[in-house]
């Protein structure tokens, strides 16, 4: 049996095989998500209904508006250059997969032409690129390590890149403190 905690949903997830892990409102027993529903006659504002933007999760009733605008599966605009379906065949169009091998040769030149327009059209001239720094002093002990991988000095090389931009763009100090999110194994702490 698993312990209970004060301040822990008390619902049982079966499919999970242990209690929810939300936390409660002071008082209740159960999280907004597993509260059984009053009664239609009382707190009719306190009832929870299923998420129109997404059905599996429940938001409560007078809470609705302001879920909606801050809710994860809302819909968002989408950028210009983002364009559904915009590779998939038409309707009733038959799609046929051919190994590169079986392709004609005009076609495949074709293609490498048209990639080779856009890239001149579009990205050559617009490619923005750092001078390399030496490593950074903080990782350099770690970096010189005999058995390091390729894989791991490339991505070292990266970590000092940032501790360079940062120190360049004036956001390291004396009482500077970060918390690094989101960055796999932490290697930015050094």
């Amino acid at each position: 049996m698993e312990y209970i905690t004060q301040g822990q949903c008390q619902y049982f997830v079966v499919r999970k095989k242990r209690l929810c892990r939300m936390t409660v409102r002071p008082g209740r027993q159960y999280c907004g998500e597993h509260e059984p529903q009053p009664p239609e006659s009382e707190c009719q504002d306190d009832r929870r209904i299923p998420c129109p933007n997404d059905p599996k999760h429940t938001v409560y009733v007078s809470k609705l508006e302001k879920h909606l605008s801050i809710c994860n599966a809302r819909a968002r605009d989408q950028p210009p250059y983002i364009v559904p379906n915009i590779n998939a065949p038409n309707e009733g169009e038959l799609c046929v997969r051919l190994p590169l091998a079986q392709l004609p040769r005009e076609t495949i030149m074709q293609v490498i032409d048209k990639i080779n327009y856009l890239y001149d059209k579009h990205v050559e001239g617009n490619i923005t690129t750092f001078p390399e720094h030496p490593i950074h002093n903080t990782i350099v002990k770690e970096f010189s390590e005999s058995d390091r991988t390729e894989s791991s000095r490339r991505h070292l090389r990266q970590v000092s890149a940032l501790l360079h931009l940062a120190e360049e763009e004036g956001l390291v100090g004396a009482g500077t403190c970060y918390v690094e999110l989101g960055a796999g194994k932490g290697d930015n702490v050094s």
